[in-house]
């Protein structure tokens, strides 16, 4: 008798537990996502992380990639390494303060679905597990967030996971402000505006070649670790002012573009190119790498003081080519290269001077 009533007792509970589950799945008790642990949106192990996919309700995106060389935006660019740091650390360490109040998630969806930032995020996964073994590497897209505007008091943002029913307030610890800045999806935000950036002892050689005028070309060869010879445009080794010289290739370690123009087609990028290249400057490292800039007259239309259209060639801006990549261009300052835009008479010592 005492053990058929264990048994009794045992089906009941069982039976209970099963019904106490059925009702919170269905809701009864409060939505499951009430449950959602601190760290629910967070990837606490950004180093296997591939690949970051961002986009808002306006069409506008932005692809973040992990490369050998770094991570780069959209394949072409390298990313801004302070802002990346930053969102990989703001990525790891999001956490849930609290799901947003019933009364008020009809009105926070809305908000979301009109403006909010989709967040994809890929790792590198194993393939399978064998008795808590891993096997192979396979890249898969592990979490799938909304990241919506500030809270009221600016210091939280409104977020919705996918797979939630309901929307939550996040933040990150230690941040006194909110997320909405690092998750942008506006493209000339995530890259690095660095052309140049070789210390001088690092320095091989740099050609600088002068399309209007070729008997201003030169190139400055390494003959020591802060010795250069320079050759002419026929490669005659010439007497040069050391101090000129040095000075210019030392800033090569800090060189920046202003902007990037992504307003021009590549049909208008081609026609300055051809019709407005004025210089090209060509930097090899002692391991060999080329940086390579051309510049661009940047033309401005005006107007003189009889009404006609005149062009003047713009005497503090001028445009840029990386590397050869005739699809983007960017907007650099004369002041900021003044002297790698020197001629080699600029550098060169007259025969009095020798």
């Amino acid at each position: 008798m005492k053990k058929n009533t264990l048994y009794i007792i045992i089906a009941s509970a069982l039976v209970l537990a099963s019904l106490v589950a059925v009702l919170f799945k269905t809701g009864v008790f409060g939505n499951s996502d009430d449950h959602l642990s601190y760290d629910a949106f967070a990837i606490k192990d950004t180093n296997n992380i591939t690949k970051i996919f961002l986009a808002d309700m306006q069409g506008e995106y932005v692809l973040l990639q992990r490369t050998d060389a770094g991570w780069m935006v959209h394949d072409s660019i390298l990313v801004m390494k302070p802002i990346m740091d930053e969102f990989l650390t703001t990525i790891a360490s999001l956490t849930v303060k609290q799901v947003v109040p019933k009364t008020g998630q009809n009105t926070i969806n809305k908000v979301l679905s009109t403006g909010s930032v989709k967040v994809d995020i890929y790792q590198t996964k194993p393939k399978f597990k064998l008795f808590g073994i891993a096997f192979g590497n396979k890249e898969r897209k592990t979490k799938t967030y909304y990241m919506g505007p500030a809270t009221m008091d600016n210091l939280s943002n409104f977020a919705l996971l996918e797979g939630s029913e309901d929307p939550y307030i996040v933040y990150v610890p230690g941040f006194r402000g909110f997320a909405t800045p690092i998750y942008s999806t506006n493209y000339a935000d995530w890259i690095n505006h660095d052309i140049f950036q070789t210390k001088i002892t690092r320095i091989q050689s740099v050609e600088f070649i002068d399309l209007l005028h070729p008997e201003e070309s030169f190139k400055a060869v390494k003959t020591g670790a802060r010795f250069f010879d320079v050759y002419d445009y026929q490669n005659n080794k010439l007497a040069y002012d050391t101090l000129k010289l040095v000075d210019m290739l030392s800033e090569f370690r800090d060189k920046n573009f202003e902007d990037i123009i992504l307003s021009f087609s590549p049909e208008k990028i081609d026609s300055i190119y051809q019709e407005q290249h004025f210089k090209t400057i060509v930097l090899t490292d002692i391991e060999g790498h080329q940086t390579t800039l051309e510049l661009c007259h940047k033309l401005n239309q005006l107007v003189d003081e009889e009404g006609n259209p005149v062009t003047e060639v713009d005497e503090d801006n001028f445009y840029g080519i990386i590397n050869k990549n005739y699809q983007q261009m960017y907007l650099c300052q004369f002041f900021h290269f003044d002297r790698q835009v020197q001629p080699l008479s600029y550098f060169a010592l007259t025969a009095a001077q020798k």
